[in-house]
């Protein structure tokens, strides 16, 4: 007998190659119908059910994921789910949500016996392409080791980091490093053209020294593409920096670097360059 299907919700740049992902790793795959026709469309090529609602998805499926923008999606989907989930179920957020948010859906949740999970993700749309993503794990152990066979179908490093809403953290840490780093390039970049030094020979240099970087490696590449069209959104960078100080606030401390690094991104989005790729602010003119 088949195993009851992976509901997915969120089928936007990481969502739609992840729910291909677990359809070519022999995983049933229900979505919801979408604002773009064609995601649902192109997965029901390989197999997937579509639903016309979270509700009727939520109800047949054993394991549901969701992949939205903020926690304000998630709780939104969460309530809409919340009549329809039965115990034993396991709702996992594999988005960048605030662990508040996350926490307290967690209870929620646990008291209807439906475990929820936050398993953010790192790699971008390439990892979530070749399925190679970098999986941080907030939750209880035993929902975690259930789903653990699901999460290596979408990536190749999945570490259980400690109970609810401690995945968000981790992830939230991992963009202040590195979209703080991003903001840094930028100003590097900028004082090098002001000193005379061209940008394709600072690359040169730096990616063969100590400030070597997959984040330094990405914006050479945007940068030399010319285009910021696709990838990690400024809008959704600025969001993710506004949690990382939310968290600090709550913990006591002050993030410095970070709070720059957000001023960056605060005058990108001013300027209407939301929603572009995060690289776009080392183009922008000082």
């Amino acid at each position: 007998m088949s195993s009851p299907p992976i509901g997915f919700i969120g089928l936007g740049a990481m969502g739609l190659p992840m729910a291909r992902n677990l359809l070519r790793k022999g995983f049933q795959v229900m979505v919801v119908r979408h604002r773009d026709p064609n995601a649902p469309a192109s997965l029901a090529a390989l197999g997937a059910a579509v639903v016309d609602s979270p509700a009727a998805l939520g109800g047949r499926a054993e394991v549901v994921i969701l992949m939205l923008p903020t926690s304000r999606e998630v709780e939104e989907v969460v309530l809409g789910l919340a009549d329809v989930v039965r115990p034993g179920q396991v709702v996992v957020d594999m988005g960048t949500s605030d662990p508040v948010s996350t926490r307290r859906i967690a209870a929620m949740l646990a008291a209807r016996g439906v475990a929820f999970i936050d398993a953010p993700v790192t790699g971008g749309v390439k990892g979530a392409e070749a399925g190679t993503l970098t999986i941080m794990v907030g939750g209880q152990s035993d929902a975690v080791e259930r789903i653990r066979p699901v999460l290596l179908a979408l990536g190749t490093v999945v570490v259980h980091v400690g109970e609810s809403g401690t995945g968000h953290v981790v992830k939230i840490l991992n963009n202040l490093i590195a979209l703080s780093t991003t903001a840094l390039i930028a100003e590097a970049l900028a004082l090098a053209e002001q000193s005379g030094v061209a940008r394709s020979t600072v690359f040169e240099v730096l990616e063969h020294g100590s400030a070597n970087s997959a984040t330094l490696r990405g914006v050479a590449a945007r940068l030399k593409e010319g285009r910021f069209d696709s990838g990690f959104k400024l809008v959704l960078a600025r969001k993710d920096l506004r949690l990382a100080e939310a968290l600090a606030e709550a913990a006591g401390t002050r993030l410095e670097v970070t709070a720059a690094a957000l001023a960056a991104y605060d005058r990108a989005c001013d300027a209407g360059m939301g929603d572009l790729d995060t690289a776009a602010i080392a183009a922008m003119k000082k």
